[in-house]
């Protein structure tokens, strides 16, 4: 009986370190991934009402008519190999106007921004990465109600490593 027990404990043990590495493996593959310059091709943001009735809000723009409906080019993403972000945000005019940075890293399968600069903020997102396009889905404040209860979904398709 007791080396069954033995036995058992070597096996989980086995499994758990196994795990463990297919988990490290999957990581690093995903960083390797991230890694470079990534642009917008489209995004949605389902807005949660203010007052919680059932008439949410949904935004969304495709490539095509990005400039057209957001006044600002394609938003640049880009994921630097020491763990640092930035994402340049430029009007039509080719001037920067927004430049959100910070550092990321990925934790359980998830994309984690910790944003610094303009102002401190943690976003978590899930993503799947195919090929040069990758979707990323999270919850947000678009509506700047105080709470992160906007659900967004992007695609980005990746320019350069």
């Amino acid at each position: 009986m007791e080396i069954t027990i033995k036995y058992a404990f070597v096996l989980a043990i086995l499994f758990a370190c196994n795990e463990s590495s297919n988990t490290k493996k999957e990581t690093d593959s995903s960083v390797k991934q991230l890694i470079g310059e990534w642009n917008n091709l489209s995004m949605k943001i389902e807005i949660q009402s203010k007052n919680n009735s059932d008439s949410n809000e949904v935004f969304e723009v495709n490539r095509p008519e990005w400039e057209k409906t957001l006044k600002i080019k394609p938003i640049q993403s880009f994921f630097k190999e020491d763990s640092s972000w930035n994402s340049a945000h430029y009007n039509l005019k080719d001037s920067l106007v927004y430049n959100p940075s910070g550092k990321w890293w990925i934790e359980n399968n998830k994309l984690v921004m910790l944003q610094q600069l303009p102002f401190g903020d943690t976003t978590i997102y899930s993503f799947d990465i195919k090929k040069d396009t990758a979707t990323f889905e999270c919850m947000l404040d678009w509506d700047m109600d105080g709470k992160k209860d906007d659900n967004y979904s992007g695609k980005q398709i990746k320019v350069s490593k």
